[in-house]
C-alpha cells in the first residue's frame, strides 16, 4: 500500500464530489486540503466487517420506506463506520455527502489515521453512475458532549459543530421539492443536529429519526 504523500488528494476529494450535483455545495474539501500537511504514513487496505454490513442493511432497509426524490437523508454515526457504510449505500445508487468540516491533525482531538484510511481507501473505490438519492453522512464523534472535558496541552481542537452553512436550509430544500427529512443516527442526538431537525419540522419539513445499532 502506498502511503499518503503519494495520494492524490484532489483526485480522492473529486470522487467524493463527483456526481452530487445539486448538493455539490455542501462537500467540504477541508479535510482533504489540511491533508496535505499531515505527518506522513503508510496507508493500509481497509476491509468492511459483518457488524458494517449488517448496520448498512438496517439503514437500506430504513431508506426503502422513503421516497428518494423528495427525502433528505442524514447518516450520524462515528468515524470508523461511516465512510464505509457511504461507500455501501453509493453501490445502491445513493450518493453519499461529506459534510465533515474540519481539519485534520496529528494531534488532533478528532480524525485518526484509520479515519484518514478510510477516506482515501473507499474513496479511490466510489463508482456510482446513476443516483436515485443522497445521504449526508455526519460523524457523531464531532465534538464531545462533556462540557468539562480538558484536552492534554498538546492536543490540538479541531472539534466543530453542524451549522446553518453545513446542511440545506428550508427554502433550499423546499426549491428542490424535498418535503421530508430522515435522520439516522448511533448513539446520542447531539444538540446542533437536534437544532437543525428542529429548524425542519417548524419549517413544515417533516423529520423522522430512526435509531440504529439497539
Amino acid at each position: 500500500m502506498p502511503y499518503l504523500k503519494d495520494i492524490d488528494l484532489y483526485k480522492i476529494y473529486l470522487k467524493w464530489r463527483n456526481n452530487s450535483n445539486k448538493f455539490e455545495c455542501f462537500v467540504k474539501s477541508t479535510p482533504f486540503v489540511s491533508l496535505k500537511h499531515y505527518t506522513d504514513f503508510r496507508l493500509e487496505e481497509m476491509s468492511i466487517s459483518p457488524n458494517i454490513l449488517k448496520t448498512h442493511n438496517e439503514i437500506l432497509d430504513i431508506i426503502s420506506k422513503y421516497d428518494l426524490n423528495t427525502t433528505l437523508f442524514i447518516l450520524d454515526t462515528n468515524e470508523f463506520s461511516i465512510v464505509k457504510i457511504g461507500f455501501l449505500l453509493q453501490m445502491h445508487n445513493i450518493k453519499p455527502i461529506l459534510t465533515f468540516n474540519f481539519m485534520f491533525h496529528p494531534y488532533g482531538a478528532i480524525g485518526s489515521k484509520k479515519f484518514i484510511n478510510n477516506l482515501v481507501y473507499f474513496g479511490e473505490r466510489l463508482n456510482i453512475n446513476e443516483v436515485k438519492g443522497y445521504v449526508f453522512l455526519l460523524d457523531n464523534e464531532r465534538y464531545s458532549d462533556d462540557e468539562d472535558i480538558h484536552l492534554n496541552e498538546n492536543t490540538f481542537n479541531n472539534q466543530y459543530e453542524i451549522t446553518e452553512e453545513d446542511l440545506p436550509t428550508m427554502e433550499f430544500l423546499k426549491e428542490i421539492k424535498y418535503t421530508s427529512c430522515v435522520y439516522i443516527y448511533s448513539n446520542k442526538i447531539k444538540e446542533d443536529i437536534n437544532c437543525y431537525l428542529d429548524y425542519l419540522n417548524n419549517s413544515n419539513i417533516k423529520t423522522t429519526k430512526c435509531k440504529i445499532g439497539d
